[in-house]
């Protein structure tokens, strides 16, 4: 995601803009392994996961995704984000 995209998330959420589709992204991300509850909310960019079963890791595996970092209440209010684990 590039700097216009993060400053633009945080914009949306300052206006609460897309409060919808946040809504929506939020609750899943909230059940997601890699969901830290720091900053309301991060993906853990410190874990790996694997979609298929959401078996996490500490280390880099095979078909396993790492977490993003990014503070979600800011992405998940941007349409054209997505997750890295492709849950929305």
């Amino acid at each position: 995601m590039g700097f216009g995209q993060i400053i633009k998330g945080h914009v949306n959420e300052l206006l609460d803009i897309n409060k919808d589709i946040y809504q929506v992204r939020m609750d899943i991300c909230r059940k997601c392994p890699l969901f830290l509850n720091e900053l309301g909310g991060i993906c853990n960019p410190r874990l790996y996961m694997n979609p298929e079963n959401e078996d996490v890791s500490t280390v880099k595996k095979d078909s396993y995704v790492k977490g993003c970092g990014c503070r979600l209440s800011a992405k998940t209010r941007l349409s054209g984000s997505r997750c890295p684990a492709n849950k929305w």
